[in-house]
């Protein structure tokens, strides 16, 4: 299991690199073990890059690495990564689907980082699993794979199986590896190398809190923004906001003003125009579907509206 201490010999990862994988999600797990390995002056770590094909791969910043082999010249991995980015749909091929579950049959450590939950997901082996993603990509990767236990937290380890939802967790993720095969002393004199301070609990949100995303600490302000993200789908009207929280229109109108620099009806269009975009990007919904999740009640006014918003129609996201 993700943690055990080995008896002999270094600790090999395979990370298996998808296109568009995540750049920073995969060099915040490298660092680590580089420096483990430096501050113990021993090799506790070795790390393979591994594609579909081998050679050169991009990431989601359009940047080219080199991998050491295609996943056809690797047998058996001891431990794998699956290092995905923003459209993991998008990268799904019979060949990487297979690797992965002949990976698991061999009893294989698999850990999927950022996007990574849904390739393996769609491989088949998470089933039953608890296992965490990137916050942008919960919501669909809970509908499309039911069966797996997702959850939105910094790292997740269960049995053979190991998560994290991408960028700097993957920093804590190595360090709680650091920390459990050898001792906690070397994962504070890597985290000190790395200049990274704050120890993060597991179960620490992916996300920062409204209060500190709004810059402000206004009950009523937090409050609304809060109903609002609730209620995309099913918009709510204004009067129902000020109703629920005890206060007049008039008030409610000069806290978005103050704070958000917007209207409360702008502020609760773009939230939703977001949301769109987001699903437009990371879903295989139609455009109407998408239109009609997000509160439209019709087609054409969320076309303009998305126009002009993002200066673009919603079909040229895809």
């Amino acid at each position: 299991m993700f943690g055990d201490s080995l008896k002999s010999g270094p600790q090999k990862i395979y990370f298996l690199l998808v296109p568009g994988f995540s750049l920073f999600g995969l060099t915040s797990m490298l660092a680590p073990l580089r420096h483990a390995n430096r501050t113990s002056n021993e090799t506790l770590y070795e790390w393979y890059l591994l594609s579909e094909h081998g050679g050169m791969i991009s990431s989601s910043d359009e940047i080219e690495i080199h991998c050491n082999s295609s996943i056809s010249a690797v047998d058996k991995c001891n431990m794998l990564v699956i290092c995905s980015g923003t459209q993991p749909h998008t990268v799904l091929t019979p060949g990487i689907l297979a690797f992965i579950r002949k990976q698991s049959q061999y009893g294989a450590d698999i850990g999927c980082q950022d996007t990574g939950a849904y390739i393996a997901a769609a491989a088949g082996i998470l089933d039953g699993y608890r296992v965490t993603t990137h916050w942008e990509n919960y919501a669909s990767t809970v509908e499309n794979y039911p069966k797996v236990d997702f959850v939105q937290e910094l790292l997740v380890i269960d049995r053979k199986r190991f998560s994290c939802p991408g960028a700097l967790s993957g920093l804590d993720m190595m360090l709680h590896l650091i920390s459990s095969q050898h001792n906690n002393e070397l994962a504070t004199s890597v985290a000190d190398e790395l200049v990274y301070t704050q120890q993060r609990s597991h179960t620490d949100p992916q996300r920062r809190s409204l209060q500190i995303r709004l810059n402000s600490r206004n009950a009523n302000l937090i409050e609304a923004v809060q109903l609002m993200e609730r209620n995309i789908e099913e918009p709510l009207l204004i009067s129902d906001l000020v109703e629920h929280l005890g206060i007049s229109s008039r008030e409610l109108e000069r806290l978005f003003k103050q704070h958000l620099q917007q209207t409360p009806k702008a502020f609760y269009r773009q939230l939703r125009l977001e949301k769109a975009r987001w699903m437009l990007q990371q879903t295989h919904d139609s455009i109407t579907a998408i239109s009609t999740a997000c509160g439209f009640a019709s087609l054409s006014h969320f076309t303009r509206s998305y126009q002009q918003l993002f200066s673009k129609k919603p079909s040229q996201e895809r």
